[in-house]
């Protein structure tokens, strides 16, 4: 149950190339919920080609040389933020991901179209690196491996199939309360997944630290876990400091021993205050797993509140459940953050059904849309 994303690079056929606006020499290709910008001359109808999503990160290969070809490395590494893949706009035109001709790729001579070569080309997806105090990540891997036994852990923890435990200062067990790590899959990858005026909840993303709390009613303990670690109670990490700075928190849980809370806590990313004052912490709740593995509704959340979380939940952005209608969705994307006291852009919006429910190949009715504007600004800080 462990939700992590399905960020593919897949082999896809180019269907059409149509005109981009304000430009004789780009053309627009649609893939999927996405659009990406290439010369028109680039491709043919037909032809198949790589894509890879915003926030992939392309290996350090002669393909994508390109990318950093302008930039110089005394020490010949390409750091990671160099070979983020992003959303740009070439003569006003949004442009999302990256689209390479197929033909560009001996390796993937075999590949036929709907085949997902990530692993095949060594390409990544980006998350946002955890805030660093006071840590000592004791067994992580340091190096290179040194025995066979070693390299195949070392291999799979590359392929996120196993993730190394990590103890010592900052990090600790996990409870045994079963708390998955939590992810959102991203609504273009999804399109279908609510059907028009189906009642959903559209909630606003909060760019911080995704976090994870609750009390053990064996332990009696309060744990405090990141996006990927749990925290000792030792650390000094944003995470611990925002359950002291909220002590309401620590009573909700109390109070709904082995229920987990999961929520985002700002600021942690750079230009993301949220109206916080200097060494100020808040947490806005966006999801509650009971101890039997099922996650309350949104509409209980939001509507009746019977748990009582009210003014610390992600501000809603549709003012209560709602009919789906796409192009009403889109319209809630962009825009300032709807914080009070924040002065600064929405990362994007959270669709969820009202109802909980699952959906086959992707697990809970539950799709992120990131704001264009918010994606291409990362790209020019990267």
């Amino acid at each position: 149950m462990e939700m992590n994303s399905t960020h593919k690079v897949n082999v896809v056929r180019v269907e059409e190339i149509l005109p981009a606006p304000k430009s004789d020499s780009l053309g627009i290709v649609y893939i999927g919920g996405y659009q990406c910008v290439v010369r028109k001359d680039a491709y043919e109808p037909g032809q198949l080609a790589v894509y890879l999503q915003p926030d992939s990160i392309a290996p350090q290969t002669e393909q994508f040389k390109f990318l950093w070809a302008d930039k110089e490395f005394p020490d010949g590494i390409v750091p990671e933020k160099k070979r983020r893949i992003t959303v740009r706009r070439f003569r006003g035109n949004w442009s999302e991901g990256l689209l390479l001709p197929l033909s560009d790729f001996p390796m993937l001579s075999k590949a036929s179209e709907g085949d997902d070569v990530a692993g095949v080309l060594g390409v990544l997806h980006y998350e946002e690196p955890e805030p660093v105090q006071n840590i000592n990540h004791g067994k992580q891997y340091k190096g290179l491996p040194k025995s066979l036994r070693g390299w195949f852990w070392y291999i799979l923890a590359k392929l996120h199939i196993y993730r190394p435990a990590v103890y010592g200062v900052d990090c600790c067990k996990a409870p045994k309360q079963f708390s998955p790590i939590y992810d959102v899959e991203g609504f273009k990858n999804y399109p279908r997944t609510f059907t028009e005026g189906e009642e959903v909840f559209v909630t606003e993303k909060i760019h911080g630290s995704n976090g994870r709390y609750q009390f053990g009613s064996v332990d009696q303990k309060m744990h405090v876990g990141s996006h990927n670690y749990w925290k000792s109670e030792k650390s000094t990490c944003i995470w611990r400091r925002a359950l002291t700075q909220n002590p309401w928190l620590s009573e909700f849980c109390a109070q709904h021993s082995d229920h987990t809370v999961y929520l985002e806590v700002v600021p942690t990313q750079k230009g993301y205050i949220y109206g916080c004052t200097e060494d100020q912490s808040k947490v806005f709740v966006f999801d509650v797993l009971r101890p039997d593995g099922t996650w309350v509704d949104k509409r209980d959340l939001y509507g009746l509140d019977p748990l009582g979380l009210g003014q610390h939940l992600v501000p809603l952005l549709n003012g209560h459940c709602k009919a789906f209608n796409l192009d009403e969705i889109k319209a809630l994307v962009e825009g300032p953050s709807t914080v009070p006291g924040a002065k600064h852009l929405r990362e994007g919006i959270v669709i969820s059904s009202a109802v909980e429910r699952t959906v086959r190949g992707l697990g809970r009715a539950q799709l992120k849309l990131k704001s264009m504007k918010f994606l291409e600004a990362e790209g020019k800080n990267g």
